[in-house]
Order: C-alpha cells, then structure tokens, then sequence
C-alpha cells in the first residue's frame, strides 16, 4: 500500500498520531524491530534485494495466493526482498504477490509497525465506514477514493509459526485489509464503486515523484483489470 496524501498547509491534523493505528491485541509476533529496519533500510541492502513491484494486470496480482509452509528460514528472506521493495517504492505495507511470489504473506507497516502477517484472515469489520483515499504499489500514478470499515480486527501467524491478532483504526484498518485483499487476489480497484473514483497522482507532489513516467490511465485500467 501506498504512504499516505500529502497533508496541505491548510490541514491542521497531526501527522503523528496520539494513539497506535495499530495494535497488537493477542500474542507476541516476530517483527521487523529497530535493528532489523536500520539494515534493511540501508541503501545497500535495498539496492541488493528490492525487487520491481508488478503491476495491474499481472496475473499473480489477480489470483489467491497460496499458504507458505511455515519455516523462518526461508520466510525471513522473503520477508526481507517484501520490506526493500516497499521501501524503494516508498510503500506502508506489501504483499508477496506483489513481488511476483503468490505466497500468502504481508508486511503491515502503518507508523513503522513492522508486522509481518502469514495467512491473514479479518475476523472483524466495523459496520461503520469512512471514505478514504487509497493507493497501491501494484497501481501507478492513481488514488482512488474507497470507503473502508472504520475498525477491523485480524489474525495471523507470524514467520515462527505464532499466532497473533492486531487490531487497527482509520489508516491502520485501511492498510490491513488492502494487504489482506491482496493474499486473496484482489486489488483496491476491484472495491471501487466506477473507475470514475480513481484520480491521477500529481506528480509534482511532495514524495510522489516516483509516479510521473510510469502510471496507470483510467482506460488502461479498465483493459487490465476487465478478466
């Protein structure tokens, strides 16, 4: 999932919340700590294992993704390829689909969380929605605006094999089930009432940059996505 808008000088939110926009509620799960961000955030580690994120229209986005067999070992590095691809791609979340390997398996990173989910599954949506607006690293150069669940609750297992529940509000809910719809082979824009809701990133706003040359047309993502 994409990092959020741009705030404009005339919004007076916060940009750093009071309270976690996610939390961990059961279990103690394996993260993406301190240590482990600062190495694999360095230049060098991104450049060694970032992947190009596949986009709209490639046939892993768009099919289930399969359960992993459970072994650290050989998820960790996954889980590291995963976390130097959203950063190279300036992502707050992303799951392997995404980088071509149709494992069930997400990085959930609202507010440098650093979870990392296998087999997610929502357990609990709010019945009270909000509009908001989303993007992904699969859809280039466009936002659409989608309403979401205003709370939501989900299960995982961790890379160890431990159980655990994280529970998110606003953008944590939002990042949560983006991820999860992606283990499931669907993207933000398959939830969009028309393609009438999706909107050009300017590519002149600030961290944003990475969109100009390469996105997606409306037009283009009806010929994409129409399977």
């Amino acid at each position: 999932m994409e990092s959020e808008q741009p705030l404009s000088e005339d919004d007076d939110r916060d940009t750093q919340p009071n309270e976690p926009r996610i939390r961990v509620t059961k279990g103690t799960p394996w993260v993406i700590d301190r240590g482990r961000r600062e190495r694999w955030s360095a230049p060098d580690f991104v450049t060694k294992h970032a992947v190009e994120v596949r986009q709209v229209g490639d046939p892993v986005l768009h099919a289930p993704g399969k359960k992993p067999r459970i072994d650290k070992k050989e998820l960790e590095p996954l889980v590291q390829r995963m976390f130097a691809s959203m950063v190279e791609a300036h992502g707050i979340g992303i799951a392997a689909p995404q980088i071509g390997v149709p494992l069930r398996v997400v990085i959930i990173d609202v507010d440098d969380v650093g979870i990392v989910a296998v087999n997610p599954e929502v357990d609990f949506q709010s019945a009270e929605v909000e509009e908001m607006s989303e993007g992904c690293l699969s859809v280039r150069g466009l936002y659409g605006m989608l309403e979401r669940p205003i709370l939501a609750r989900v299960s995982a297992i961790d890379i160890t094999g431990k159980k655990f529940t994280i529970e998110g509000e606003g953008l944590g809910t939002q990042c949560m089930l983006h991820e999860t719809d992606h283990t499931n082979g669907m993207l933000y824009v398959d939830r969009l009432r028309t393609r009438k809701d999706l909107f050009p990133v300017e590519p002149d706003e600030p961290g944003e940059e990475h969109h100009s040359l390469s996105g997606h047309t409306r037009e283009e993502m009806e010929r994409a996505t129409s399977r």
